[in-house]
């Protein structure tokens, strides 16, 4: 029997995983080559993390940047590569959260174009998550169907 050829969902979740992908090793790569302005866009964020979590006053806010960047560039080439979609979507998921919260507090600035581009790039990780939610939902689905 010849081999059959890849199904359309199958091309398309692997360009989807690509995509998403892409946008965290980019930016994590980024970042960890110069995370001295990330550090001081999230100082004030991580000031009150810090109080919240005290085992983070350990770190100075370079070094969780940094490591913050590690999960975007390692989680982003294992979903790229295919390697435990689902656990990579919710480490990418679960790391986007303060990445978003300290880089666009969209909320704290008066109107006005600063504040209009705080809330798209806000916005626009939100449908980051969303696409990694749905990584997450796919992957738990075709697991459960395997499995049973």
């Amino acid at each position: 029997m010849p081999d059959t050829p890849p199904r359309y969902d199958t091309i398309g979740r692997a360009l989807s995983h690509l995509a998403l992908a892409a946008v965290f090793v980019s930016g994590g790569r980024h970042v960890w080559r110069h995370p001295d302005g990330p550090a001081r866009g999230a100082e004030t964020f991580l000031k009150r993390c810090r109080r919240a979590a005290p085992l983070l006053d350990r770190f100075t806010d370079r070094q969780l940047v940094r490591a913050n960047a590690a999960v975007h560039v390692t989680a982003g080439a294992a979903l790229a590569a295919g390697i435990a979609p689902a656990a990579c979507a919710t480490a990418l998921t679960g790391s986007l959260v303060p990445t978003t919260l300290a880089a666009f507090p969209f909320w704290t600035q008066p109107d006005g174009p600063q504040r209009a581009h705080q809330q798209g790039d806000f916005l626009k990780n939100l449908a980051l998550a969303g696409g990694l939610l749905a990584v997450i939902v796919h992957d738990e689905r075709r697991t459960r169907r395997a499995s049973g």
